[in-house]
């Protein structure tokens, strides 16, 4: 990441030389802008980078509303096999884990400084930002029993969790909105295409609340099924063979406020 600071650095050093050779008042020719951006910096709060996709309406020279739409996904997979000689077991896990950011938003530009080919603005955003978890985690358990000389008994047991947040249950499902002040540049590489770097930071809160979850367990022996229980935290209900159970149901909400330095790297069209 130190290494694409320089060359980002070097790269802007250079074509802020070149552009002083070329005199350009205003923006380029054009009402509207359509562009591409990408943070590459991953942080706790946002486990996953996010692109996004903006449209500019240019009011005049100096002016732009923008509006931003952007989208984030990561997944991760974890297997394991573990084995006990002693009590003649292996047991399979498996774990997914998914992420998924969803931004909308909209902001106005300041466009305050050309040089050359180089266009500089500052503004601000806001809109929604939601975030969202969801997991699945299975283990199969396979324990070889001798009974006497002869007899051998297989036990099979299964356990599948399936959540609507992420696995360890440490990060909840976020709803809320955010506020950006940020400053840019457009770098106008040929005509109306450029290329761009943005800073901002990034305020926003909401509320967090812990997605629901079933759990499955089931045993066999020797291949056939001797005892199933099935939860779910939505109902709080267990149900174990033929019986019910009940208890209670988690509904807790909490609020949160997070500051965060948002970078970017941008390519965009002038219509």
């Amino acid at each position: 990441m130190k290494k694409l600071f320089i060359v980002l650095g070097l790269a802007l050093a250079s074509m802020t030389a070149s552009a002083q050779e070329e005199e350009v008042e205003g923006l380029p020719d054009g009402m509207l802008a359509v562009e591409w951006s990408y943070n590459p910096i991953k942080y706790d709060a946002k486990p996953f980078t996010l692109a996004e996709i903006k449209a500019r309406l240019l009011l005049n020279e100096k002016s732009a509303i923008r509006l931003s739409v952007g989208f984030g996904w990561d997944n991760n997979k974890d297997e394991n096999t573990f084995t006990n000689p002693s009590e003649k077991s292996v047991t399979n896990s498996t774990t997914k884990n998914s992420a998924m950011t969803v931004k909308a938003g909209l902001g106005y530009e300041l466009h305050f400084a050309n040089i050359g080919k180089m266009d500089f603005y500052g503004g601000l955003e806001g809109g929604y930002l939601g975030r969202f978890f969801s997991a699945t985690k299975e283990s199969t358990s396979t324990k070889t029993v001798v009974s006497g000389s002869t007899t051998t008994i297989t036990v099979d047991e299964d356990n599948s969790d399936y959540k609507k947040r992420n696995a360890d249950g440490d990060k909840q499902n976020e709803t809320g909105f955010y506020g950006t002040l940020f400053a840019g540049f457009d770098y106008y590489v040929y005509k109306n295409l450029y290329i761009g770097a943005e800073l901002g930071v990034t305020f926003n809160m909401g509320k967090q609340k812990g997605g629901n979850y079933t759990q499955m367990t089931t045993q066999r022996v020797n291949g056939i099924l001797m005892n199933s229980t099935y939860y779910s935290s939505e109902t709080g209900i267990t149900q174990s063979g033929n019986t019910s159970s009940y208890g209670p149901i988690d509904e807790t909400t909490s609020t949160y406020t997070r500051v965060n330095i948002e970078p970017a790297i941008r390519i965009g069209w002038l219509f």
